[in-house]
């Protein structure tokens, strides 16, 4: 097998899980009216209360744009509510709503739920996975601070 098809490999790989989490969680979701990025956003709310935009944005691993609109649909649905900075007039904090916390703590059960199954994966092939994911993580970002630098 040349390079290329290895790389190619490794991302199909990738792409299936991807695709396996997306699917097992899409219905159930959907069924309580969140997606699972929506997940991701009440969660990061609960754990970090009274944060702005950015900070959300960088928790979540996605950009500004993109979480702006995933807040406009939570806060439009009754999840998620805007606040005025106690501290930085000028600046706005996002915190869960009543409905959002209900909402969290169903799709955690569902969560939980589905992902289960994933604890029959030795603690040992766990850690070396998640080694393994950092290393592509750090080698790939050290490609793109080469090609940034040039």
């Amino acid at each position: 097998m040349d390079s290329q098809e290895q790389i190619l490999e490794l991302l199909y790989s990738f792409r299936q899980v991807h695709l396996c989490f997306y699917q097992l969680f899409w219905k159930d979701a959907e069924a309580l009216g969140a997606t699972w990025i929506q997940y991701l956003v009440l969660r990061t709310l609960r754990d970090h209360p009274e944060i702005g935009l950015t900070e959300l944005a960088d928790f979540i691993l996605i950009g500004n744009s993109t979480t702006s609109g995933i807040v406009d649909r939570l806060v439009k649905a009754g999840m998620v509510e805007r606040k005025r900075s106690e501290t930085d007039r000028r600046s706005i904090t996002l915190r869960n709503t009543e409905e959002g916390e209900e909402v969290l703590k169903r799709m955690e059960v569902i969560s939980s739920d589905n992902l289960e199954p994933l604890l029959q994966i030795k603690e040992e092939d766990r850690r070396h996975m998640m080694d393994t994911h950092q290393r592509i993580i750090d080698l790939l970002t050290q490609k793109g601070s080469e090609r940034n630098t040039l």
